[in-house]
Parts: C-alpha cells; sequence; structure tokens
C-alpha cells in the first residue's frame, strides 16, 4: 500500500487486488490455512490477515532500524547479509517515520564495551487500512479490487503481460499493465510464486532453487528477571523507565560466535521487585542488603527480560506446497518448513549469559536466568514459538543461484515484476521488520518511476 500511494503521487495510476474484504471474516482467513512441519508454530490462519491493510492491522507499533551490521555478512554464517547496505534505505527514513507516525529518534548508546543501548518508537500503531481508506476513496488514480483473487501471472517475452484475477462473484478478469508488484507476505509471496512457476512450467522464475527458501522468524521468549540500583551507568537520565531494551555490540557478536538479539528489559510492580530482592539476599548478600535498603526511597528496579533474535537464515526452512489440500480457487494450501538450529539456541543463551556478567561486574544489580539460559540447555518447546515476524522466501541476492529477487526488488530474469515485503530480506536481525518493509516500499516506488520514466 505505501509503494501503490508512492507512486499516484507520483502520477501513475494503480490497481490494488486484494483478495480480502474492507473487513476480517473467517471465510476469507480459512484460505490461508496451512501446516507447520517442525518445530511449534502459530495457526497459519491466524499469523496473517487477509484483508485491505493486510497484517498491518496486527502489528504492535514497535519500530526500529536494523542495525547497520545487519546487512553485512557474519563471519560465521555466510548466507547473512544483503547485496545493499543501510545507506541504502537510510533516505527514506524520514518518510518512514513519518508513515508510521513516530519520532525519527533511534539512539544507539555504548554502556559497557560490549553492551550498548537501543532505543525503540513505539506507533499507535497505525493501521494501514485505516490511514489509506480516505486517500484510497478519493483519488481517481488508484482503485482498490476488494475480494479479488490473483489466480495467475501470464509470462511472455521475460515479462509479466498480464495478471488473472478471480472476483467474489467467480468472474475472471485479467490486468494489463507496465509493471507488477507482488507484496502478499513472507508467506504468500512464496506460496503464489511456487504456483504460478509451476503453471508457467518455470519460466516465472527460470533459477528457483531457492524460492520459498531461508524463512526465518523471530524467536521470542523471557529470559530472565532482573533487579538493580537504577544509574547512570546503564539508564538515560538515571531511570530505567517502563522498558529499556540492549543488544550486544557488532564485535561481541562477532567475537562470541552469535546473531544480534536484543533485550527488552520490563519495569515489574513493587511487590515483586521485594520479593526477589528477598530472593537476592541467600545469593549475593552485600548487594541484597544495599538494595533492600534502598528499595523504599524508589531507587531500586524490577523489571522481567524477554527477547526477540535473529534466526539463521537456513536453506532447510522454507515454504512448500501442499498438493492435498487446496483453497477455494484452486491454489495448494501452504507447508510451512521451520525448525529453529543449534544457532539460534546459542544465539540467546550466549547473549543472555553476556549480559548478566555486564550487570554484576556493574555492580548495579544481578540478573536470574532461567534454568536452560543459565546450564547452556535445549530450547523449551513448549514455550519458544515466534512473533509474528515472517521473513525470507524470496530473498535479495545479486546472484539469481543464491535469491529470487536483485537490489532493486526486481524478480532475477523478469523485466516488470516486483516484489515487496519481508520475504525479500536475506537475513532479519531483531528489529521488528515493519519499519524496514516501508523504508524498501518507499525505496520501490522510485525504483519503479526510474523504470517507467
Amino acid at each position: 500500500m505505501t509503494t501503490a500511494v508512492d507512486l499516484v503521487k507520483k502520477g501513475y495510476d494503480v490497481i490494488i487486488v486484494e483478495a480480502g474484504g474492507r473487513n476480517l471474516t473467517g471465510e476469507s482467513q480459512a484460505q490461508f490455512a496451512g501446516e507447520v512441519v517442525g518445530d511449534r508454530y502459530f495457526d497459519l490462519s491466524f499469523a496473517r490477515l487477509r484483508m485491505f491493510g493486510g497484517t498491518s492491522n496486527h502489528w504492535g507499533g514497535y519500530s526500529i532500524p536494523l542495525d547497520r551490521h545487519d546487512f553485512e555478512t557474519h563471519p560465521n554464517f555466510p548466507d547473512t547479509g544483503w547485496p545493499i547496505s543501510s545507506s541504502d534505505l537510510d533516505p527514506y527514513l524520514d518518510a518512514t517515520c513519518e508513515i508510521l507516525e513516530i519520532p525519527n529518534r533511534f539512539e544507539d548508546e555504548l554502556i559497557t564495551p560490549s553492551l550498548r543501548r537501543t532505543q525503540f518508537q513505539f506507533s499507535t500503531p497505525v493501521k494501514f487500512n485505516f490511514k489509506y481508506d480516505e486517500f484510497c476513496r478519493s483519488t481517481d488514480r488508484l482503485r482498490v479490487c476488494l475480494n479479488s483473487t490473483l489466480t495467475g501471472l501470464s509470462v511472455k517475452d521475460g515479462a509479466i503481460d498480464r495478471a488473472i484475477v478471480k472476483a467474489a462473484d467467480s468472474a475472471e478478469f485479467s490486468i494489463d499493465a507496465e509493471c507488477f508488484v507482488l507484496c502478499a507476505g513472507a508467506i504468500e509471496n512464496s506460496r503464489l510464486l511456487l504456483w504460478f512457476n509451476q503453471q508457467s512450467e518455470g519460466r516465472l522464475v527460470q533459477n528457483s532453487r531457492s524460492l520459498g527458501r531461508y524463512w526465518m522468524e523471530h524467536p521470542h521468549a523471557n529470559v530472565g528477571d532482573f533487579i538493580l540500583e537504577a544509574g547512570p551507568e546503564f539508564f538515560r537520565d538515571g531511570h530505567l523507565g517502563p522498558q529499556a531494551s540492549f543488544a550486544l555490540t557488532k564485535e561481541a557478536q562477532y567475537n562470541l560466535g552469535v546473531l544480534n538479539a536484543h533485550l527488552i528489559v520490563e519495569e515489574q510492580a513493587y511487590a515483586t521487585t521485594k520479593e526477589w530482592v528477598a530472593d537476592l539476599l541467600c545469593i549475593a548478600p552485600a548487594l541484597g542488603e544495599r538494595l533492600m535498603g534502598l528499595l523504599d526511597k524508589n531507587l531500586v528496579c524490577g523489571a522481567r527480560i524477554r527477547s526477540l533474535w535473529e534466526q539463521e537464515p537456513r536453506f532447510e526452512n522454507h515454504v512448500a506446497l501442499d498438493a492435498t489440500k487446496l483453497d477455494d480457487v484452486g491454489i495448494p494450501h501452504v507447508e510451512l518448513h521451520w525448525k529453529k538450529s543449534e544457532a539460534d539456541r546459542r544465539t540467546i543463551v550466549v547473549t543472555t549469559n553476556e549480559f548478566a556478567r555486564e550487570i554484576a561486574k556493574s555492580e548495579v544489580g544481578r540478573v536470574r536466568l532461567p534454568n536452560w539460559v543459565a546450564d547452556d540447555g535445549p530450547i523449551p518447546p513448549q514455550k519458544v514459538m515466534g512473533s509474528w515476524h515472517h521473513m525470507g522466501g524470496t530473498r535479495m541476492s545479486d546472484s539469481p543461484d543464491q535469491g529470487i529477487v536483485d537490489r532493486n526488488l526486481l524478480v532475477h530474469g523478469l523485466r516488470n515484476l516486483y516484489l515487496g515485503g519481508s520475504s525479500v530480506f536475506p537475513s532479519g536481525g531483531y528489529a521488528n521488520p515493519t519499519l524496514t518493509i516501508v523504508q524498501l516500499a518507499l525505496r520501490l516506488g522510485d525504483e519503479i518511476d526510474r523504470m517507467l520514466s
């Protein structure tokens, strides 16, 4: 929707084909059914939304750009890294923040040699169906086709010459355009391209080795409790506030051989803090006595630590088609193969232990870790799932052997089919993907304008 609005403002005529309606319905969501093979995960019919505005209606508002080193190839993980750098997206950050209705303030502060404090911004959150509803209704240059399902892309002479669409009344129509953009999410982009490529006998994605592959999430778990004496060493203005977030430095991540992770520290109630300080008296008596003396002066914070962390891009994690189950227009349902790796486990265990050591060395508090983190044990499968942050499947690459789209989001081998959304992410960092998606969408608008001019 961001790209469509941007192109309309540049003077182009645009059609948005939306499979759902203005509001969510059970019948429409049922078309998103699918099976998960591997680790426990969410019901796929609810992990994304088939409606006007899409899965932005699930978004909680957390906003932060990817770290600059997220675009680089990690020395321990050769399948990470982007063909573009953060400087390619920097020009779109101000406009993205305006769209998401947040200030462009993302401070990154080094607090120990291996630890930095990061800063998220929090959107209302913006729901794109409400944000752009009036614009879509009021302009003659933008037409929205609701309850209309894309069922095919016709390929001719290395380009898409028309899109085939089925309306709610089962009438079929086609759309001729100079340029086509598929922005259906990091499951549906792969699912649709896999199906259309099969129907075109491989003429749509000529090198389909990585199509649907390298699918990623952000694993999410509670990883500890935190008692501290608030101080300027760790907290801006000497205060924790209701929430703070931390991450290891690039150098620490590389030296420890882990991927990126952030630790969200959320303040707890007084009664919980008092209970934790009492427990600390048995473990570190001197620190416990000092914190107990400060507790009634509101100079002690108790906090819970949760984390979202980067998942290793793995060829084995992928979107596939389930030929035994079809949706209402005859497209196979999705089969998502997703499993966390040893690198995923090690990233959060090592990161959290390093954070706990830095806190202990500072003598401002202590972190209590769950057994599986403290003992370097396996991830409890019943406790760790994901964050509804779908990424990968049609990754960006300079070579068609390694991905589906080039650095300008054009499908390799085609002249006029672009992909939008987090399906193009080659690796995911820890940042919630919405802000990066919007940056890429604005950049895509400029690229299409250059191509058509």
